[in-house]
Order: C-alpha cells, then structure tokens, then sequence
C-alpha cells in the first residue's frame, strides 16, 4: 500500500483506510488554470483528474478527463478556458479516516474513479482512485507489488 505503516499486514477492507491508499504525491492547480495546463499535467502523471484548491489548499473543485473532453465537445479552447468554467463544484471527497468499505461504496454509488481526500480543515492531501484500493488490498495479501 502506498502508507508504509501497513506493509505485510494482512487487513480485510474495513481496516485499510484511504490514507493507506491514497496518492500523497498529486498535482493540483488553482481556478484559473488553463485547461492545456490541467491536461498536460493529467498526460505526464498519468492521472485522470486534478483537483483544484484555493490559496489555503481547500478543495474547491476537481477537474476529470471527461470535464476537458466535453470543453472540447462544447467548442472550448482548452489553453483559454479556465478551470473554474469546467469544474465540478462541491466535489465528492473523503477523509483519510474514510475505510476502503466505504470508499468502493460512495464510489459505486456515484460512479466515481477519483475521490479527493482532505484533513479535517479541508485541505487537499491526496487523491485515491479505484485502482489504489486494488492496489492496496493485493499489497496487504502479497506484500508490496510497486517500487
């Protein structure tokens, strides 16, 4: 898993918490950047989704794959659209407390790949795709699988 503090510990879903899983190492821009900007950022991390912070790192939005497609869809420019046009507002996240359990559930019930996860101010401080829990429970059976 990506928090070392369960490596070889066998732990069923209900344990493993998105602070285990969660990506630490994410990009994340403000409301003004550019959708060319977001993309290529999205292109090089080989991520599916930014989130978008204001100047005290509080989520405020996220921008998806799907968001800069549709922009384009729309007839947008994505080095002169903003990312504050094509966000999601009041975006869906969790806490790092949040168990794996929970996450699978929020994230099949809104047919979600990305959930922000905040601290308790609301601070962005990771991001957790489907994929990590995957990830995270084939590490908690077969030891890390990722260098």
């Amino acid at each position: 898993m990506k928090g070392a503090e369960c490596r070889g510990e066998v732990m069923p879903l209900g344990r493993i918490q998105a602070g285990h899983l969660m990506e630490k190492d994410i990009p994340y821009y403000h409301s003004d950047a550019m959708g060319l900007t977001l993309a290529t950022a999205m292109i090089n991390r080989s991520c599916g989704a930014i989130p978008i912070v204001d100047e005290q790192k509080q989520l405020i939005g996220i921008v998806t794959e799907f968001d800069l497609l549709n922009a384009l869809m729309r007839g947008k420019d994505l080095e002169t659209v903003r990312a504050a046009e094509i966000m999601a507002l009041e975006p869906k996240f969790v806490r790092q407390e949040t168990s794996a359990e929970e996450i699978i559930k929020m994230m099949d019930a809104l047919h979600l790949i990305h959930l922000p996860v905040v601290n308790q101010e609301g601070q962005l401080i990771g991001l957790i795709e489907r994929s990590d829990i995957l990830l995270g429970y084939l590490e908690s059976r077969l030891g890390p699988l990722q260098s």
